[in-house]
């Protein structure tokens, strides 16, 4: 079901009747901004509350440079781009996901081998790294997608009933030494989920319950989760 809408405040308003594809993460609790406390308040608030920050305002406003690129780069499909709608998921109504990009294959001669016709998900992401480690979550030796961003990928093939979504990351690092000259480093990468993979229809099935855990022990019940309190 697509319920599309207007503006930002009207969507920021009917997103909090849904699990979202960006709060996946904080649900099964490897998200490195939220957890699942504090997504748990945030929903059962009445206030509408829109993140700001200066991460936030420039991934804002790559989006759609980002688009524009992967448009030229990726010639495979068709794309089309909404910006405030929400995609419900037909099996599981408590799901919401709003895309970056809806893809409709229309080449038959894709990398893939996907038919002609078959629906996909882009997603942009924007980030920083600042040491080489920090760039193995996308193109480390044992790493592909970060663990955070899978999981929404997962939560948006639900929702969306497509077969695949696209990552398209850029990554950048501001210049710190002499050599640099004052300019920025900047990497990026094309990521796939494909959901022919029996794993990813697997982990899929997973996210989906944790999430119904947490909405019917949780947010129906209205009983906080646990604080838990990791080591130092």
């Amino acid at each position: 079901m697509r319920i599309s809408i207007a503006a930002r405040m009207e969507w920021l308003r009917t997103r909090k009747r849904y699990d979202m594809a960006s709060e996946a993460a904080a649900i099964l609790e490897i998200s490195p901004w939220t957890t699942k406390v504090q997504l748990y308040d945030e929903k059962i608030s009445s206030e509408v509350i829109e993140k700001h920050g200066p991460q936030l305002e420039h991934g804002h406003r790559m989006e759609d440079p980002m688009r524009r690129i992967a448009m030229l780069e990726l010639p495979y499909f068709r794309w089309d781009y909404h910006e405030f709608d929400i995609l419900v998921s037909d099996r599981h109504p408590f799901m919401g996901a709003t895309l970056d990009g809806e893809l409709t294959v229309i080449d038959p001669m894709n990398p893939w081998g996907f038919p002609v016709g078959t629906k996909g998900i882009y997603e942009g992401k924007t980030g920083s790294w600042k040491v080489e480690k920090n760039l193995y979550a996308w193109n480390g030796a044992d790493s592909y997608i970060p663990d955070y961003y899978y999981a929404q990928g997962l939560h948006q093939l639900e929702c969306a009933n497509a077969q695949f979504v696209i990552f398209q990351a850029r990554l950048k690092r501001d210049p710190y030494r002499d050599i640099d000259n004052g300019l920025p480093d900047i990497r990026t990468f094309y990521r796939i989920i494909d959901r022919r993979i029996p794993a990813v229809q697997a982990d899929i099935e997973y996210l989906i319950e944790k999430e119904e855990e947490f909405r019917n022990n949780h947010l129906i019940p209205r009983i906080r989760p646990q604080v838990v309190l990791k080591a130092i």
